[in-house]
């Protein structure tokens, strides 16, 4: 069994299913207003954690209280995780911060992304 196989099978194990919520395109109209485009919903495992947050990062702007490290499966994932996208987790809709993946020799074993709920 590869790395990838087993982070995905440990996400989930421990995890839960979620809901990754990438904004269609929008349309501007004469005016310069601009309306977004209905969410396209992919269904994603994810596991959950909460930071443990240095004072600095928060008074830096780099971290906000309460938020969600996120462990994403790549495991039937069709897309590149990004920061316009947002998570629905357990009801709740949380905005992505940062993205990055962990990819030893280039093959991602799963995607970590700092979520926030506005």
């Amino acid at each position: 069994m590869g790395m990838m196989e087993a982070a995905s099978r440990l996400i989930a194990k421990h995890g839960q299913a979620a809901t990754l919520l990438r904004p269609g395109e929008g349309t501007t109209d004469g005016f310069g207003v601009y309306t977004p485009g209905p969410d396209t919903e992919y269904p994603v495992t994810i596991l959950t954690a909460t930071y443990a947050v240095e004072l600095q990062f928060i008074a830096g702007g780099l971290m906000d209280v309460g938020d969600q490290r996120v462990f994403l499966s790549v495991e039937g994932l069709t897309l590149t995780p990004a920061t316009t996208d947002r998570l629905r987790i357990g009801g709740e809709v949380f905005r992505t911060i940062r993205v990055s993946p962990l990819a030893p020799a280039g093959e991602v074993i799963f995607w970590e992304l700092q979520a926030r709920d506005d």
